[in-house]
């Protein structure tokens, strides 16, 4: 409400969630979104129809590209110059559009990622396509309005005789919502227009025997998984999988290269290719030796294998995984319906939309048409009444005052009659025009009874849209650019697990080694002799693993950290600091590893006596920053961990009290298993101070990571108590290591 000085009186909350909507239909409706009809985003139209507002017509000659911004920016489109010509770009790029609407000459960029040359270097003009999609604009078929500053007029929507939306399909982001639609094939588009104009209730499953899934304009293979695409175009969201297609060259004597000569829609070929040399600079594939760009005008990249004995589908299946060769294409078909407003609509709904649109553009050019030709018949029926009074018609004009006003009263024209003999021409008047205009009355005589008929019979009207199909379909059918498809369809083959993991990945023996100045490196063998590795000062824990296992990494904090055991320095006899491979914080160490085992389970267990179970595969983790596993609290800090393997029902705890060592056993039942926590307290007793733990076969005897005895069964027996009792003093136990039950796996005194 406005005050006596004119200023308005409103909530904060409601001017900004007022102009934050406005704000947000004006971004899905006038940006993002194309409207169903002719499958075109505002920026898009008015760059089609700025050119052809500048004679631009496929047949005639191009102008400069930044003569089309211009005039865009200028008269309909009030954006940035540069967003504008990006569009434009888009527009001309055959890589990124199947049937392109401009014709671009000059630098347009290329599928290596490469930008356009600036406007001023290149041209454009419309091409046929773009002429299907104007064609009828002046006949009243669509609607205009003003344009940003009412100047000119401008269409809300083409005409559009060319199925665009599915063809050549459309990207955008709005406020709260996105469209994503792949781009199709002509001929199958037309083959499904045909079906639904003569069956609307057709269901989508026989649709999709004629429309079969995308056709994307960089080729590639398609996953024919019949049952996903039916659930996609169903309800108007899901996703498609693509592959890049290759070729498998031999080169003799058993050996071969690997050509790929198809990329995935809108990858970056550069990108790419730059992607599978940094796979084989950082090992991450030991499949591949070398990867060489051999593209000209068509790609060709070259994939060389290590050696011969690598199954070429398990190279690709590798490479499918790893790289964008294999990518999933979005389906939202989120668009502007005839009210402008967003709906996501299935296959069928936007065929049918698409023929309704059609069907008002044919309603409305047969009205446009059906009034100029009474208009014209009118004319020459005035005319023929000229010849059949050709000599008082000309006296009346050569002796009359007033000859229009006489004309009407002696022969009974019209207005239009009269101004139209009035405007005659001399050479009119010769017997051979007179025949001419008798034959074009008659014509036009057939064609008005035609459109009359035509507007008053919808089965008239099916069979012109049909007509209008089957042009299409003729034009693009034979062309091998256009109407030929792209991309193949086909299921995707599956490599059997167990062979690719056993071929990605080698599997050569490590020996990674934790240094106690917080290093860690590692040394393709197995080290033999573990004991004399006990004594060597610099290690704190040796773990024996193979390239292709991961390790998990524990730290006095309670965090769990994972690493690929392939990916620590190997060759160097200083190792890296663990800082370059994991995050951790202030006075926080690695105490403990292990082997990755998914179906294990591990005791973890702290200074102060508590402790709990867990499973190994809740350890895991690809976060830098590792996983909080055990809570601690004050000065409590973790100190080792036991892998639980099977029969082992009991755990045994050394601690500190008094200078002096205390043992205590009891059932591993009394432990609980969570995924994280603090767990439960293990040893009770003013000052006791845990050692070490592990866990053991209550019927067997305790030993040390070298495999020697350190409690024999009696001692176990006069230890075995419940859980949470103080322990009992044992003798000669100078802070032995007892085996933590990982296989060649040695921690050495911190």
């Amino acid at each position: 409400m406005k005050n006596k000085d004119n200023i308005l009186n409103a909530s904060l909350a409601t001017e900004f969630s007022q102009k934050y909507l406005a704000y947000a239909l004006s971004t899905i409706t006038h940006r993002a979104l194309p409207d169903v009809r002719d499958g075109l985003k505002p920026v898009h139209r008015r760059l089609l129809y700025a050119m052809y507002l500048l004679n631009l017509g496929s047949k005639l000659q191009p102008k400069k590209s930044a003569r089309v911004v211009g005039d865009v920016i200028g008269k309909f489109h009030p954006h940035g110059d540069q967003s504008v010509y990006d569009a434009l770009v888009r527009l001309a790029q055959d890589f990124s559009i199947r049937y392109p609407l401009v014709n671009g000459q000059g630098n347009f960029g290329n599928i290596d990622g490469d930008n356009a040359a600036a406007m001023r270097y290149t041209e454009a003009k419309l091409t046929e396509i773009s002429e299907l999609l104007l064609e009828n604009i002046d006949e009243e078929t669509v609607d205009f309005k003003s344009t940003y500053d009412g100047d000119l007029q401008e269409p809300l929507v083409f005409p559009a005789k060319f199925p665009n939306l599915l063809a050549n399909g459309a990207s955008g982001i709005a406020v709260g919502m996105a469209t994503s639609i792949p781009p199709h094939n002509i001929v199958e588009i037309c083959e499904g227009l045909k079906i639904v104009n003569h069956d609307k209730n057709v269901s989508i499953k026989e649709l999709l025997k004629v429309l079969p899934g995308p056709d994307f304009p960089t080729g590639g293979i398609l996953n024919n998984n019949k049952s996903e695409i039916l659930k996609a175009y169903t309800s108007g969201r899901g996703f498609f999988e693509l592959r890049s297609s290759y070729k498998i060259e031999d080169l003799g004597r058993g050996q071969y290269q690997i050509s790929i000569h198809e990329i995935p829609y809108q990858v970056s070929k550069s990108t790419l290719i730059e992607k599978i040399a940094d796979l084989i600079i950082s090992k991450k594939n030991k499949l591949i030796d070398n990867v060489i760009d051999e593209s000209d005008q068509l790609v060709r990249i070259i994939i060389r294998p290590k050696n011969r004995n690598v199954k070429p589908e398990v190279l690709m299946e590798s490479l499918f995984r790893q790289t964008d060769l294999q990518v999933r294409i979005p389906l939202n078909m989120n668009v502007l319906n005839s009210k402008l407003q967003p709906k996501v609509m299935s296959i069928k709904e936007v065929l049918v939309n698409f023929l309704s649109h059609r069907y008002e553009v044919l309603i409305r050019k047969s009205e446009f048409r059906l009034k100029n030709i009474k208009n014209r018949i009118e004319i020459l029926i005035g005319f023929i009444k000229v010849y059949h009074n050709l000599d008082k018609i000309i006296k009346i004009i050569r002796n009359a005052d007033d000859p229009k006003l006489q004309l009407v009263k002696k022969f009974k024209f019209t207005q239009n009659q009269v101004n139209a003999i009035l405007d005659m021409r001399l050479r009119n008047l010769r017997k051979l025009e007179e025949k001419e205009i008798k034959q074009e009355y008659k014509d036009l005589l057939s064609e008005k009874n035609f459109l009359t008929k035509l507007l008053s019979s919808k089965s008239l009207q099916k069979k012109e849209i049909d007509s209008e199909i089957d042009f299409l379909i003729k034009k693009f059918k034979d062309n091998p650019l256009l109407g030929k498809r792209r991309t193949q369809l086909d299921k995707f083959g599956s490599v059997n697990e167990e062979d690719f993991d056993n071929e990605i990945k080698s599997d050569h023996p490590l020996t990674i080694t934790i240094l106690k100045n917080g290093f860690i490196k590692s040394q393709k063998s197995f080290v033999k002799n573990l004991e004399e590795q006990i004594g060597n000062e610099s290690s704190s824990l040796l773990i024996h693993a193979r390239s292709n296992d991961k390790v998990i990494l524990a730290s006095n904090f309670g965090k769990f950290y994972t690493i690929e055991a392939d990916n620590i320095l190997t060759g160097s006899s200083t190792g890296r600091p663990i800082s370059s491979y994991l995050s951790l914080t202030d006075n926080e160490k690695i105490i403990d590893g292990f082997k990755f085992d998914n179906e294990g389970e591990i005791f973890i267990y702290t200074r102060e006596g508590y402790g709990f179970v867990a499973l190994e595969k809740n350890l895991e983790t690809n976060k830098k920053t590792g996983k909080k596993v055990m809570n601690v609290k004050g000065d409590d800090r973790v100190i080792g961990v036991s892998r639980v393997i099977k029969d082992y029902d009991a755990v045994a705890v050394i601690c500190e009290a008094d200078k002096k060592n205390k043992m205590l056993a009891f059932n591993i039942n009394e432990l609980p298993k969570l995924d994280k926590g603090r767990g439960v307290i293990l040893v009770k007793g003013k000052s006791l101070k845990v050692i070490n733990a592990t866990v053991f076969n209550s019927k067997s005897v305790i030993k040390d990571q070298m495999d020697k005895t350190l409690f024999d069964k009696s001692a176990i027996e006069d230890n075995f108590a419940k859980r949470a009792q103080s322990g009992k003093i044992i003798k000669n136990y100078k802070n032995q290591i007892m085996n933590r039950n990982f296989e060649n796996n040695i921690r050495c005194h911190l």
